[in-house]
């Protein structure tokens, strides 16, 4: 970057500040980056370990649900909270082949007697870091000889919160239950392979576009949402236990992790649609999710809290981001409503977090999240608006690009237009004629002279023609030879004028046939008009930022303001206009009556050969 002349240099605390926001955004990507390694190790582990064993005694029908049952409360120290409660039933009908008592138990130990016989359990094997063993459906084959005898089931909780859990028991085939659950649960089901699938499309939608046009990873982070909302309500269901009978303390970290760090993704996709104080405060909250989600899983690997003990702090956390960000799209509405103009990506997002929090909250209103919809049914909402959005967006870049071609199009046939006005002012008859003559006399008394003259013309009407065909903008120092046969031309005519170069630097890009009707004015204009002789000065210099090349005359000078009128001054206009469409330059003119005249082009040194 080049640094204009006057301007003042940032100061120490700016540039701190400056420091702190890149701090703080690498910190709110590396921070859960490191906290989103922990969760993965953790699960990984639970993959390769077999957290639970299920113990039965008895090997392998219209589902019945058990209506009456007495249930009490028995105290036990060796329980995990010291209670048991205990279920008594009978099955007085309907037992034949493949029928199943069944019940489904979350953060539960199970026992089931027939009898006061043992014939089956589920509880914890070995060492293990955490008590629960998640949600899991427990399955006990019921014989034709069972009808009549007493069925006592002990329900162990984990957990206080889990205390007063009601357990529903089910009698019939292992496909009713399964088809039952299914029945239930497969618009959740649906709606979170749905999220996933789109969550792995956009995310390689991200990953192209950062490979291939540097883009943001607002994308990427939207995707990564999108598959951990999907993960997180797919593994909170009551039917997908069926698919890893032996992973529930697994499906149950699943759905935890995807929950403790979510909105981080979701935030991080948003960002930079805020301005800088809300993206810093946004940036606070990601790096503090990460932070207390780290410390909560080593208190998790060191034995002393559960994750599930501490559920509301994983809540709380999407309480306060949901609240910080609803009240940074209020805040920047307010502040900087003129940036907000069209900006509807962060509208749509309240409609993604309000259904995250719906789930939360109903979680606390039902007891439980199996079945809850309204974030998975706030995404697809959200990715139709967006996807409409973004259609209209495309038709309107599509008309956008048209018009943009269209101008550029207008721009390339007035650049041609004024190429070829240009050569043809410089080509006038009376110019040529007199230039003939001279060669006309110069055969007689010097023929040496005479075809100097004659390489120099043709040299001279070469160049005036070539520009026809040049698109390109081309050295200072072969427009400064193109002059020269100007020069060389008009001084056989008028050899009392002086002609002279200060060239202090020539390798920089301007149109052609820039300089050469600028010298060919200061003689017309400026020397021709003065009693005799007259200097004609071609410079060329460079600044910090800018490429010089002017051309000034001691002759007559006129009154700059009989310039405003353009159309009495086309070449002028022409040269202004290929210099600025070409270059990005400026042209300057400076001229006082009885004094001269100075024409200046500025090119910026962005256009370098």
């Amino acid at each position: 970057m080049i640094k204009k002349e006057g301007a003042s240099m940032p100061d120490s605390s700016t540039e701190a500040k400056s420091k702190q926001t890149i701090l703080l955004s690498r910190l709110s990507v590396i921070l859960p980056v490191v906290a989103g390694v922990m969760l993965f190790a953790l699960l990984a582990f639970l993959f390769v370990n077999v957290n639970f064993e299920i113990w039965q005694s008895r090997t392998d029908d219209s589902l019945v649900v058990v209506e009456e049952d007495s249930c009490r409360e028995v105290e036990n120290a060796d329980a995990p909270i010291g209670v048991i409660r205990e279920y008594t039933f009978t099955i007085n009908e309907g037992l034949k082949m493949d029928t199943y008592l069944s019940f489904y138990t979350v953060h539960q130990y199970a026992e089931v007697y027939i009898d006061g016989q043992l014939v089956y359990s589920m509880k914890p094997s070995g060492e293990l870091f955490t008590r629960t063993i998640g949600g899991n459906w427990s399955m006990i084959p019921l014989y034709r000889e069972d009808a009549g005898k007493e069925i006592r089931v002990n329900i162990i909780p984990v957990y206080e919160s889990f205390r007063d859990r009601e357990v529903q028991f089910l009698v019939g085939s292992r496909l009713s239950v399964f088809l039952d659950r299914l029945h239930q649960d497969w618009p959740q089901l649906l709606l979170s392979v749905m999220a996933i699938f789109v969550g792995i499309v956009f995310c390689c939608m991200a990953v192209y576009k950062m490979i291939y046009e540097r883009s943001d990873g607002g994308l990427a982070a939207f995707g990564l949402f999108s598959v951990m909302a999907g993960l997180w309500r797919l593994t909170d269901t009551r039917f997908t236990p069926f698919f890893a009978p032996e992973k529930p303390v697994l499906m149950f970290y699943i759905s935890v992790a995807m929950l403790m760090i979510g909105m981080v993704p979701l935030i991080k996709s948003m960002e930079a649609r805020f301005h800088k104080i809300s993206r810093c405060m946004l940036d606070v909250y990601c790096i503090a999710a990460a932070v207390i989600c780290i410390v909560q899983l080593l208190f998790q690997i060191i034995g002393g809290v559960d994750l599930r003990e501490n559920f509301y702090i994983v809540h709380l956390v999407i309480g306060f981001g949901a609240v910080l960000f609803v009240g940074n799209v209020i805040y920047d509405r307010v502040k900087y409503p003129k940036n907000q103009k069209g900006n509807v990506s962060s509208k749509f997002a309240l409609i993604l977090v309000a259904g995250v929090v719906a789930d939360v909250a109903a979680f606390y209103v039902r007891g439980t999240s199996s079945g809850l919809l309204f974030s998975l049914l706030a995404m697809l909402i959200y990715i139709i608006l967006t996807g409409v959005k973004m259609m209209f967006n495309y038709i309107r870049q599509e008309k956008q690009l048209a018009e943009q071609e269209r101008i550029l199009a207008e721009k390339e046939r007035q650049l041609t237009e004024n190429r070829i006005s240009t050569m043809i002012s410089q080509i006038r008859p009376h110019f040529i004629y007199n230039t003939l003559g001279s060669i006309e006399q110069l055969c007689e008394l010097q023929p040496e002279a005479a075809a100097k003259l004659v390489h120099n013309f043709s040299c001279y009407l070469r160049g005036n023609f070539s520009e026809l065909d040049n698109h390109t903008p081309i050295r200072l120092s072969k427009e400064i030879e193109h002059t020269r046969y100007y020069v060389s031309i008009e001084q056989i005519r008028f050899p009392d004028i002086e002609i002279r170069f200060d060239l202090q630097s020539g390798d920089f890009l301007l149109p052609a046939l820039s300089v050469q009707p600028l010298v060919e004015n200061a003689i017309k204009h400026g020397l021709m008009k003065l009693p005799e002789g007259g200097t004609v000065t071609i410079s060329s210099c460079e600044t910090d930022a800018h490429y010089c090349v002017s051309v000034e005359d001691n002759g007559a000078g006129f009154a700059t303001s009989i310039l405003l009128d353009e159309r009495k001054h086309i070449g002028l206009r022409n040269i202004r206009g290929r210099v600025e469409a070409m270059c990005g330059g400026t042209l300057t003119v400076e001229s006082t009556p009885g004094v001269g005249t100075k024409v200046e082009i500025s090119i910026p040194k962005g256009v370098k050969g």
